[in-house]
């Protein structure tokens, strides 16, 4: 008896042994962003993991990690680097420490609508920012993320350019986004995310610029109730994988994932919609003054930041994407 049951546990053993083998996932993949969890964003992350395990039958996992719970935006593109982290999502602006010319996404007024911006991104044009100009620093663009196009918001009432003489906006890290709000008659001010609130709260900064879906969920509203739509810029959002990364993994997985990674671009963009129009919705509830506005004015003194980067993002393809409106 003593003989069988040592038999039978070490044939349970063996049996635990390969099932653990072959239920365990041939890659493990960390993905990390910024934003919070209700983001449209993070949402399809979420989405885009639970799909690549089905397609994979589990052998590729994708943990998401969102929150900054891997780091900043510049923590999580040297990850690629550094094996930590094989997707990441950055701002074009983000990436042009790495390819200057990518800043063609951030000027002001690129896209002349949502249609004109899709276009360009689905078409032969995104396809070389995301394979060939990132590929020469062994990164490759897999999805690119519709974020809106960003507008002003204040702690008091700008109807006009005008109005806008001597605020302090914050804006991103960026030079493009600091020279913009120059040439709108503000200063620029770099400030975390984090900061921001309280910034607002008690008057160190003035207002800020982002897309209203953000504006809305990060509750600063609240302390800046006034929202013009002077949608300056409508830059993409890039999912970032490591090239070599990518290429290590065999045709079948890697084909599976750049698949769903093309679904997921779709995906983003209609949970975005609906937020957006939420977002609308809950500021004017909220008694925010939301202010339609001339951008003829705005435009004109954006034109300062092109002819700043002519050329560092080459007039060949500013007229490539302007052909396309």
């Amino acid at each position: 008896m003593k003989k069988f049951a040592l038999v039978f546990l070490a044939v349970m053993f063996l049996l635990n042994t390969v099932g653990a083998a072959i239920s365990a996932p041939r890659y493990v993949l960390n993905l990390g962003d910024v934003l919070s969890e209700a983001h449209p964003h993070s949402q399809a992350y979420f989405w885009f993991a639970e799909r690549v395990s089905e397609l994979t039958d589990g052998a590729v996992q994708i943990n998401v990690f969102v929150n900054s719970a891997l780091g900043n935006q510049a923590d999580l593109i040297e990850g690629l680097a550094l094996g930590t982290v094989q997707i990441a999502k950055s701002m074009t602006t983000g990436l042009a420490v790495y390819a200057p010319e990518i800043q063609i996404f951030d000027l002001p007024y690129m896209f002349q609508s949502r249609e004109h911006f899709f276009r360009v991104l689905d078409g032969e044009i995104g396809e070389y920012y995301a394979n060939e100009v990132l590929g020469r620093h062994d990164m490759v663009g897999i999805a690119y993320f519709y974020a809106g196009a960003r507008s002003i918001y204040t702690n008091r009432l700008v109807t006009s350019l005008e109005d806008l003489q001597g605020m302090t906006l914050r804006v991103p890290l960026s030079p493009i986004f600091m020279s913009l709000a120059s040439a709108f008659g503000a200063a620029g001010t770099p400030m975390a995310v984090g900061e921001l609130y309280t910034a607002l709260q008690t008057g160190v900064v003035d207002g800020a610029e982002n897309a209203a879906t953000f504006y809305y969920q990060q509750r600063h509203h609240e302390a800046a109730p006034f929202l013009l739509m002077t949608e300056h810029i409508m830059t993409p959002d890039i999912v970032v994988m490591s090239r070599s990364f990518l290429n290590s993994m065999t045709p079948e997985y890697r084909d599976a994932l750049l698949q769903t990674a093309r679904e997921m671009t779709l995906h983003v963009r209609e949970l975005w919609f609906a937020q957006e129009n939420e977002a609308i919705e809950a500021l004017l509830a909220a008694g925010v003054t939301i202010t339609e506005v001339d951008k003829a004015p705005f435009i004109q003194a954006a034109q300062v930041v092109w002819d700043d980067y002519r050329d560092i993002v080459g007039q060949d393809m500013i007229d490539r994407i302007q052909a396309l409106r």
